[in-house]
């Protein structure tokens, strides 16, 4: 699975163009290779972005972000660019304009055949009924993708099964679908409470943020809607690997190091688990010592096991465990996931790919 990282950056808002240019510089250093911006925030000053904009987005072309505005009528006359003639976007620097309320569907379509842009339009508000116009009236769909809203107030991000739904509207279009992560290290103001797109992601960190739409695959790419993200919340979300879940755990204190090479080996869950676990599929290949056994104890959701010598053939096995489970004295307790991650487990599907990683302390 392949996947883009985005930031946010906005003029207009009391930064330097210095400051903005050295954080584009970092995230760019990071793999982070898309750009949102806005040209209507309320509290921004219009004369500043009017002064800045230009300059803003020929720095970020210079490099190499794709970016995107969120353009409205108001902002294209401040600009100086007629709403009517969209390559004019396109001249100054955008790779791609966002449109939400005030264009039909066939005005949308037109605008996908003629403007020379990618046009992004809102995953969180679109219908079924709407986007099959569009498609009807004769859009070139390799120039839509979708980007969900962010919402700065807490409370009024999407549930996750509704942001579902509207993401499989554009799979099934093959559009891709992008969403935002709240930054915990530096929200943007008025409320300064993150601007996620997933209310349930507001308050916990953005790499878990960014997990859980990496492990849904519902997602092409992420970006932060805060601007000016610190340093380590850009590494830990940069880190992850869409080819597999990540998943932290403590390991016990008397785990082996035959155990401990189990563990952090790559796994895949068998394409036939068990009712109450997931089954490492390599782990009995990987185990090349004899694995002892210790102290029993009861196998709570979440804890990683070890089968020891007394399961004969079965040594080396490594299972999660989804359900409680009784302690048994052929298995060895060696590792829990964290609790911030456990709602992870349900996501590891039949034949999918997982990675665990001691945890040591948690990563914004």
């Amino acid at each position: 699975m392949m996947w883009e990282k985005g930031i946010a950056a906005y003029v207009g808002l009391g930064h330097s163009l210095e400051t903005i240019h050295n954080y584009l510089q970092l995230a760019h250093n990071y793999g982070y290779t898309r750009l949102f911006t806005s040209l209507h925030i309320p509290e921004a000053d219009a004369k500043l972005v009017l002064n800045d904009f230009q300059e803003f987005v020929a720095d970020a072309v210079n490099l190499g972000y794709s970016i995107t505005a969120d353009i409205s009528p108001q902002a294209s006359t401040m600009l100086g660019v007629n709403l009517s003639d969209f390559s004019s976007f396109n001249k100054i620097g955008l790779s791609a304009i966002r449109l939400d309320d005030g264009f039909s569907p066939e005005e949308i379509a037109a605008i996908t055949v003629s403007s020379g842009l990618d046009i992004e339009v809102n995953a969180s508000t679109m219908t079924s009924a709407t986007l099959h116009q569009i498609y009807t009236a004769k859009a070139d769909l390799t120039k839509i993708r979708a980007c969900h809203n962010y919402y700065p107030r807490p409370e009024t991000g999407m549930s996750f099964s509704l942001f579902a739904e509207r993401c499989q509207l554009f799979r099934d279009y093959k559009i891709p679908v992008f969403a935002f992560i709240p930054s915990q290290s530096c929200p943007r103001g008025p409320i300064f409470a993150g601007l996620p797109t997933i209310e349930k992601h507001r308050w916990i960190s953005s790499q878990l943020a960014t997990k859980e739409l990496l492990a849904s695959q519902l997602v092409e790419g992420v970006l932060f809607g805060d601007p000016l993200v610190l340093e380590d919340e850009l590494a830990s979300v940069a880190a992850l690997d869409p080819s597999y879940i990540e998943l932290q755990v403590k390991v016990e204190a008397d785990a082996s190091t035959a155990e401990r090479e189990i563990l952090f080996a790559p796994h895949t869950n068998r394409t036939d688990p068990g009712e109450w676990v997931i089954r490492s599929q390599e782990a009995r290949k990987i185990c090349q010592t004899v694995i002892k056994a210790r102290t029993t104890m009861p196998r709570p959701t979440g804890a990683v096991t070890i089968d020891n010598q007394d399961y004969l053939r079965y040594m080396g096995e490594m299972q999660v465990v989804l359900s409680p489970l009784p302690a048994d004295p052929r298995v060895n307790l060696v590792a829990h996931v964290i609790p911030e991650e456990l709602f992870l487990l349900n996501y590891i599907r039949p034949g999918g790919t997982f990675r665990l990683k001691e945890f040591i302390k948690y990563e914004s």
